[in-house]
């Protein structure tokens, strides 16, 4: 399969019930065949948000708007179009998972595929495309605000729990999003922090999981974090 565009991984994720062995190719054709016929306001119009949780498809072509949702512990209640502020709607009730911190503590396999399968199943049913989870980010400091919603400080154990809980999620017609990608791992101005880190510290502790998820896992998309890396 040959390298793809930003264009094309995102109309991967529409496509997301194609990329299973021979329709590969089949599914490469689609992608080249939408991209020729799209305008560049299109694609662009893809890389943008719409609402807080969605961005814009392109309907002249059959692309529809692809909606998200928080998070790794359970689908997120439905918000205002613009602001992180309830609708208020009475019937977008969902499980309450144990955060991921918790579940990593299992060392569970069937376990995390069940949590993930749970996500899946609520975010399909509430007419999710993709869910913002799991949370694998690496914990190296007490410090960091989010250690309760990613798994460990252990890539190995990361890695053997985020496949199933992608294949439980990705079973149920929505996409995986693994997220913080990569090394976000301090409170203090984390929004904006350039975190310094060796090349071997990163292949040997900060990406197996990432890598897990993307080779092992096949998740359809990943999230950046805010800090950047090495400058």
């Amino acid at each position: 399969m040959k390298r793809l565009t930003p264009y094309s991984w995102l109309i991967l994720i529409i496509f997301s019930s194609c990329l299973t062995g021979n329709k590969v190719a089949s599914t490469d054709k689609q992608i080249e065949s939408l991209l020729s016929q799209m305008t560049l306001e299109e694609k662009i119009g893809m890389l943008h948000s719409n609402t807080m949780f969605s961005s814009t498809g392109v309907p002249r072509l059959g692309i529809p708007d692809l909606h998200y949702s928080d998070g790794p512990h359970g689908v997120r209640f439905e918000g205002v179009a613009n602001g992180w502020e309830s609708a208020r709607w009475d019937n977008d009730a969902c499980s309450y998972l144990p955060a991921l911190s918790a579940l990593a503590s299992t060392w569970n396999r069937d376990l995390a595929k069940k949590a993930g399968k749970v996500l899946g199943e609520e975010a399909r049913g509430r007419g999710k495309d993709v869910i913002l989870a799991p949370g694998i980010n690496i914990k190296r400091s007490p410090l960091c605000g989010r250690n309760f919603e990613y798994m460990s400080e252990d890539p190995g154990l990361i890695g053997e729990l985020v496949v199933p809980m992608i294949e439980g999620i990705q079973e149920n017609d929505v996409a995986a999003c693994v997220k913080h990608f990569a090394a976000n791992s301090q409170e203090t101005e984390r929004l904006w922090v350039d975190t310094i880190i060796d090349e071997t510290a990163l292949e040997e502790i900060y990406f197996p999981g990432f890598q897990a998820a993307v080779e092992k896992g096949h998740t359809l998309a990943l999230m950046g974090a805010y800090n950047l890396l090495n400058g």
